[in-house]
């Protein structure tokens, strides 16, 4: 008697398992990828905010010496100085008064 002959299933058990172990080790791998580039990307955008906060200090810093180089009190001796210029006395000095502010009134579109 011959033996029933057996077909072959393209998967069997040992198979299937393998595949699947496989595609667990292929999808970690990517996990883990993926985490690495967003650790790296982190470090990334903390350097830059550190960058952006040490900018800003700069110019804060830059922005203080504008104002004390263009300040009355550093532009006064200059202009004193090299233009030959001089502060009026009181009684040469004219104050004009201001405009009272004119206001619009528009009347209604009827």
């Amino acid at each position: 008697m011959v033996a029933p002959r057996r077909s072959r299933s393209a998967l069997r058990g040992r198979s299937l398992v393998i595949i699947a172990l496989l595609a667990f080790v292929v999808t970690a791998v990517i996990v883990v990828w993926r985490r690495g580039r967003g650790v790296e990307e982190e470090r990334r955008i903390a350097a830059l905010d550190a960058q952006v906060r040490d900018l800003k200090a700069q110019q804060a810093l830059l922005e203080r010496d504008l104002r004390d180089a263009t300040g009355s009190a550093r532009i006064k001796p200059a202009a004193e100085r090299r233009l030959g210029l001089r502060m009026p006395s009181d009684s040469q000095m004219i104050t004009l008064p201001r405009r009272a502010s004119v206001s619009v009134i528009v009347p209604d579109s009827q």
